[in-house]
């Protein structure tokens, strides 16, 4: 296996950009006694060669030639660009580990098609849920199983206001134009079934459009309903805030956050890092530390993965089933009814 070779691993980086910057760039740098980038690629070919300078690697002209090269060892997906998710099916048929930030977006087909490929590859595959990795998500595990108890009841309010979705502490807006429920969507799907570890029974979505605008990507407010085994249940909601409309008006809405409701307590997050919690005690107000970094802590995550080692990270069996999950909502709100999910489920994940 790769990682057992080689003291550090070997690692071609495909789209640079803010999430690049901000989060992996840092983290990489601090765990070179691991980490070695040798090669980049972005569309913008200007921005590959400015990084390669700044970081001591190669900028290569095309996909294909960094997917080939002996010196990369596993793939890093960060940036949607324009080939969309042609790189896991490259990384496939090179048998290279694969570190994924994109939503699995895609039509039906091209999604099992992509599912088949992955399972008989073989290939390591990471999906980039951030937020399972926030000292507020790992301390309110903490306390679920501890002081709290199973969790029955999850309230979330998301707001966006534009195109940066890794914006720092973030995420608060979007890298690039898309669906409220693709992002941050899948995301926010994705760290329900992490908190109430399992999948949901049923679904229930609906959005609506507060300013039409025929340049608009999909409705301005998603809600969407889940309900769990045992009556559990989770209600997540997004929307768009329109600064150039609305002024200074945004100064005063209230923080966005989540409520969950447990069988002994509740507890209220602000992402990433402070949580407020209630028991039999009293009121708790903790304010975590940021160190080791999300990015550190996915990184090394993925590394223990890629050397076979034990990891409690995310894999492909959750990028999969949060994709169904997206295109089970997507059909309710077409037909205006809850829906039953199951792992028949497929999805039409056109953004």
């Amino acid at each position: 296996m790769i990682g057992s070779r080689f003291g550090r691993l070997k690692v071609g980086v495909v789209g640079l950009g803010r999430l690049w910057e901000a989060r992996h760039k840092p983290a990489l740098a601090k765990l070179k006694d691991r980490f070695q980038v040798t090669a980049v690629y972005d569309q913008v070919a200007r921005r590959a060669e400015l990084e390669s300078v700044q970081f001591g690697c190669t900028a290569v002209d095309g996909l294909i030639e960094l997917f080939e090269r002996p010196d990369v060892e596993a793939i890093y997906l960060l940036t949607p660009q324009w080939f969309g998710l042609y790189p896991i099916e490259a990384a496939c048929a090179t048998g290279k580990p694969i570190y994924c930030a994109l939503p699995m977006i895609c039509g039906r087909e091209e999604l099992d098609r992509l599912d088949h490929l992955v399972r008989s590859s073989g290939v390591v595959f990471m999906p980039e849920f951030a937020r399972r990795f926030y000292p507020t998500t790992m301390r309110l595990k903490q306390l679920l199983a501890t002081k709290l108890g199973a969790p029955r009841l999850v309230i979330g309010l998301g707001r966006l206001f534009g195109f940066d979705r890794y914006g720092q502490p973030g995420p608060s807006t979007q890298l690039a134009p898309a669906t409220l429920l693709v992002d941050p969507g899948t995301y926010l799907l994705d760290w329900c079934r992490f908190v109430f570890g399992s999948e949901p029974r049923s679904v229930q979505g609906w959005g609506g459009t507060i300013f039409p605008d025929p340049e608009s990507v999909g409705p301005d407010f998603e809600t969407c309903l889940m309900e769990f085994e045992g009556g559990a249940t989770a209600q997540l909601s997004v929307a768009r805030y329109h600064r150039s409309l609305w002024g200074d008006a945004n100064r005063f809405l209230p923080q966005p956050g989540v409520q969950v409701f447990a069988e002994r307590g509740v507890a209220w997050l602000e992402m990433p890092d402070r949580i407020q919690w209630t028991d039999a005690d009293g009121i708790h107000e903790e304010r975590l530390p940021l160190e080791p970094t999300v990015g550190e802590l996915l990184n090394d995550h993925f590394y223990q993965m890629v050397r076979g080692e034990g990891s409690l990270a995310p894999t492909w069996n959750d990028s999969i089933a949060v994709a169904r999950l997206l295109g089970a909502i997507r059909r309710s709100g077409l037909e205006g009814q809850k829906v039953a999910t199951d792992s028949s489920n497929q999805t039409d994940g056109t953004p």
